[in-house]
């Protein structure tokens, strides 16, 4: 069940860099429609605005892998939506599996009309995964369970699967699992001629939104136009023109939605976080996200290829001080590789915590009395709390006798020096992930399952045992998550025990947004996305 993520260096380290123009807020553009046709302009206020801090990537749904999320997830639908509560019916309304979970039947919502006009029906869904497992790029690997589809009449599709797997999950991923009208794209070419044909700013979905094809610049700002016919309906305080204006520098982000003249934001600095919730013009948000910092150990290189070393300098971290002191506490310390809210996150889980002299007694256990060695960190150079992580372990570890040398790179060098030979690779690599879909096994598989070719196990970690845990716990997400929540919980006590990694803290969610909006939900399982159609005036 090897799932490749050759696009997600994307995800981590794709920056904004340009600075964007402005849009009034009072006055809409011209609408689009698929084929790029536009209508007449008309006056409109009814225009929300999420000012945001990278630039958009691709526009394909199959391909997709990074920051225009913020866009397909307002434009187009999976099968199912994810909440923290539980799956929710999208553009399926019903679903069920037989009894060890290889075969799926999913009962589509009718009367769901795409962008084009077209009806969606159950060719659509198969088509459109068809496509991304054609592709094979970015969040292809979400379908390898499929063996086959089969549509059984225009609003029932079986899926017969090579292996037991949550499908109804998959089927909500933020990435990979967006439907598109088949029809419509079959007439525009191939899949790189319907590559193309997205990134001109085009659009082939069913959802609120459609994207205006003349104002769309993925390094300024992208229009979506309310879609009329949306199968859910509309009501008059809802918005008809909703923006992503890209804007880097978070302290012009702060001012503008202060002033409103956007209405919503994030990843503002957290030191300006109190006295914006004294502001009464706006309001803060924060909610627990399913991100998760990781410093992950070299075990092939002495004297990191020693558990008990691992386990010295692990118990040498300042957990507390540092979410206090990087988050200001907006976060939690990590407790243990899954975040807080998914399954496979145990919080009676035995943890390491602060215990300087636990670590020397180790470190001397380990024939390292006094140290004496010296370990070469990277983080990602730019990321201001991972610098801040980065100089606290510094400090700490000097306690020990430990001399280590911070190394900021970019993301690309960082994860080629991480991808060479092992023995002259970095000793530590500090890296943020957050899943594919809600899975513990979108963690545990691809950071810490043996690969024959690094990807992103970047501890070079193998552990059969471990290994064996999470094979059998993922085929039975879906019909017996308890068993797979202890197979998982026996998976995580290993690495704890093993410590390949040391796991620092999960990071809030934090949303600042104009009082003149209500209606903002975070949903963790679509990370920086804000679903417009939530949104109303005020």
């Amino acid at each position: 069940m090897k799932k490749e993520l050759a696009l997600f260096m994307l995800v981590i380290t794709v920056m904004g860099v340009v600075a964007s123009g402005c849009l009034s807020g009072q006055e809409s553009t011209s609408t689009s429609t698929a084929s790029g046709e536009t209508s007449t302009p008309e006056k409109t206020t009814n225009v929300v605005i999420y000012g945001y801090g990278s630039e958009m990537i691709t526009l394909d749904p199959s391909t997709e892998f990074s920051n225009s999320i913020v866009v397909l997830a307002n434009v187009y639908e999976c099968l199912v939506k994810y909440t923290p509560n539980g799956l929710e019916p999208w553009l399926a309304t019903s679903w069920e599996s037989n009894e060890n979970g290889t075969v799926w039947t999913f009962h589509l919502r009718k009367g769901v009309k795409f962008h084009t006009g077209n009806t969606m029906t159950a060719e659509d869904v198969k088509w459109s995964i068809e496509r991304t497992i054609r592709m094979g790029l970015g969040p292809a690997f979400i379908w390898d369970p499929i063996d086959k589809m089969e549509v059984v009449d225009d609003y029932t599709i079986k899926f017969y699967l090579k292996y037991p797997a949550n499908l109804p999950l998959i089927a909500s991923s933020a990435y990979g699992a967006y439907i598109m009208d088949s029809r419509y794209l079959s007439t525009v070419g191939d899949d790189n001629a319907i590559a193309d044909w997205f990134n001109q700013g085009q659009d082939a979905g069913t959802g609120p939104y459609t994207i205006v094809k003349d104002k769309y610049d993925p390094k300024t700002e992208i229009v979506l136009k309310k879609f009329d016919d949306y199968w859910g309906g509309w009501s008059g305080d809802q918005f008809d023109i909703a923006v992503i204006k890209i804007v880097p520098d978070a302290s012009l982000r702060e001012q503008m939605v202060t002033s409103g003249e956007i209405q919503i934001t994030r990843d503002l600095p957290l030191d300006d976080l109190p006295k914006l919730q004294e502001n009464p013009s706006v309001k803060v948000d924060q909610t627990a996200s399913y991100q998760e910092l990781y410093a992950f150990f070299n075990t092939k290189k002495e004297p990191l290829n020693n558990k008990l070393v691992r386990q010295a300098l692990s118990y040498a971290v300042p957990y507390k001080d540092i979410v206090d002191y990087v988050l200001h506490g907006y976060g939690e310390v990590a407790k243990g590789p899954i975040p807080k809210g998914m399954l496979g996150h145990f919080e009676d889980m035995d943890t390491y915590t602060y215990d300087i002299d636990k670590a020397k007694q180790l470190l001397a256990q380990a024939g390292y009395p006094d140290g004496g060695f010296k370990l070469v960190l990277t983080y990602t150079q730019g990321d201001q709390a991972e610098a801040k992580v980065a100089e606290i372990i510094k400090a700490e570890w000097k306690k020990l006798g430990v001399d280590v040398e911070i190394r900021p790179m970019n993301w690309e060098q960082q994860w080629a020096l991480a991808k060479s030979d092992p023995s002259k690779a970095q000793d530590i690599l500090m890296m943020y992930w957050w899943p594919t879909y809600p899975t513990p096994y979108d963690f545990l598989f691809n950071m810490f399952h043996c690969e024959p070719e690094i990807n992103f196990n970047l501890c070079y970690y193998c552990n059969d045992e471990f290994d064996k845990a999470i094979d059998e716990a993922a085929t039975l997400e879906g019909i017996d998550p308890d068993k797979a929540a202890q197979l998982y919980r026996k998976a995580e006590e290993i690495l704890m025990e093993d410590a390949p990694a040391i796991f620092f803290y999960n990071p809030d969610d934090v949303y600042v947004y104009h009082k003149s909006i209500t209606g903002f939900k975070d949903n963790p399982g679509y990370p920086q996305v804000v679903f417009f159609y939530d949104l109303h005036k005020a």
